[in-house]
């Protein structure tokens, strides 16, 4: 009879890993948003962030839409054009350089945005309400320093990290 292997007590247990839980909450509360934007205006996932990101940053070209939304050339290019096919966005000519084209949100994009914005807006107080002031204050907090520190993670890759740990 094979017995169980033990397991180390430093080994990543995925329910307890911060990265994870942070996944969960976000995948959980996306899922509505995704329905309700998917539902009522045809928009993808990308879609729906590139709109975001333009709603945010008139005339942004497709390089900083990729690096606010975290997507990659391909998904960004089928986003921009899924918007322009809606009526959502225009394209035009970058002013500096003709080859980078500027982005910018029309008035149906805007109305749309609006709409679910309502409803991004909705579910984040939905669950701030969870949380006393004091605790919003630090989660606002701690999430600064974590995006930071998570940006130093990802620009020095997993070799960084395991040279941090002494090659383990």
């Amino acid at each position: 009879m094979r017995q169980a292997a033990t397991v180390p007590d430093d080994v990543l247990k995925l329910s307890a890993w911060l990265p994870y839980r942070l996944f969960l909450v976000a995948a959980q509360v996306a899922r509505p948003l995704e329905g309700f934007y998917g539902e009522a205006f045809g928009l993808s996932q990308a879609g729906w962030r590139i709109l975001a990101v333009i709603a945010e940053r008139d005339s942004a070209n497709a390089a900083e839409i990729g690096r606010a939304c975290a997507l990659d050339p391909f998904a960004v290019s089928r986003g921009i054009g899924q918007l322009v096919e809606l009526g959502f966005a225009v394209r035009r000519s970058g002013k500096l350089d003709r080859r980078t084209a500027a982005v910018s949100i029309t008035r149906s994009g805007r109305n749309a945005f609006n709409r679910i914005a309502a409803l991004g807006n909705a579910i984040e107080a939905r669950l701030l309400s969870r949380l006393t002031e004091a605790e919003q204050a630090t989660l606002g907090s701690a999430l600064t320093r974590l995006e930071a520190e998570s940006a130093r993670i990802d620009a020095g890759g997993w070799r960084a990290l395991l040279d941090d740990r002494g090659g383990s």
